[in-house]
């Protein structure tokens, strides 16, 4: 019986020191982007639409060899993917159109002159390799009128193989996609 606790204690104490690894968190960054216009505009950034798959806050990764998608339980975005597009397309329009009041639509939906809205269709993360995002992004107007609409494609490649590479090329898509938007911004 005094075998048997001992070995019980032991296993107790041999669990409860193991440590799972740390997770890691990452934002996209809007640091060291040119201004496109000094345009004064009433700009509103609508939450962005993503797949089903892509709506967390763990990092999705595509195998480049095969059918493979890992999701990262230890690499996250510091919020689920949706909210992280949002903030950084509202802060990329913000360096790109300095002079105009930007929010996006989390906080306060008060009706802006434009609205942004974008439906990423694809967003494929290849480790090492590249990054693909694939969008539709309108503007409209305070009516709710279609002023202008695309849809887009960029391809970036990953500059290494960390996870923050990965980020770096996502973010440099995203910063694309913004650019396009804030270019259609500054000729309305």
């Amino acid at each position: 019986m005094k075998k048997t606790a001992i070995i019980g204690l032991f296993i107790l104490l041999s669990a409860c020191s193991w440590r799972s690894p740390n997770a890691e968190f990452y934002v996209m960054n809007s640091q060291g982007l040119s201004e496109i216009s000094a345009r004064k505009l009433n700009i509103a950034v609508a939450r962005v639409k993503v797949p089903d798959m892509l709506d967390r806050a763990q990092m999705v990764v595509y195998d480049k060899d095969s059918d493979k998608v890992n999701i990262l339980e230890f690499n996250r975005w510091v919020e689920v993917l949706p909210d992280i597009l949002q903030s950084t397309i509202t802060n990329d329009l913000i360096a790109y159109l300095p002079n105009a009041y930007i929010k996006n639509t989390y906080f306060d939906s008060t009706q802006m002159q434009y609205s942004v809205n974008v439906e990423i269709n694809r967003i494929a993360a290849y480790k090492g390799d590249k990054v693909i995002l694939s969008a539709w992004w309108n503007i409209t107007n305070a009516g709710g009128y279609v002023l202008r609409r695309e849809q887009v494609s960029y391809e970036i490649k990953v500059k290494g193989d960390s996870i923050s590479d990965l980020v770096e090329a996502q973010s440099e898509a995203v910063h694309q996609l913004s650019k396009a938007i804030a270019e259609q911004l500054a000729k309305m």
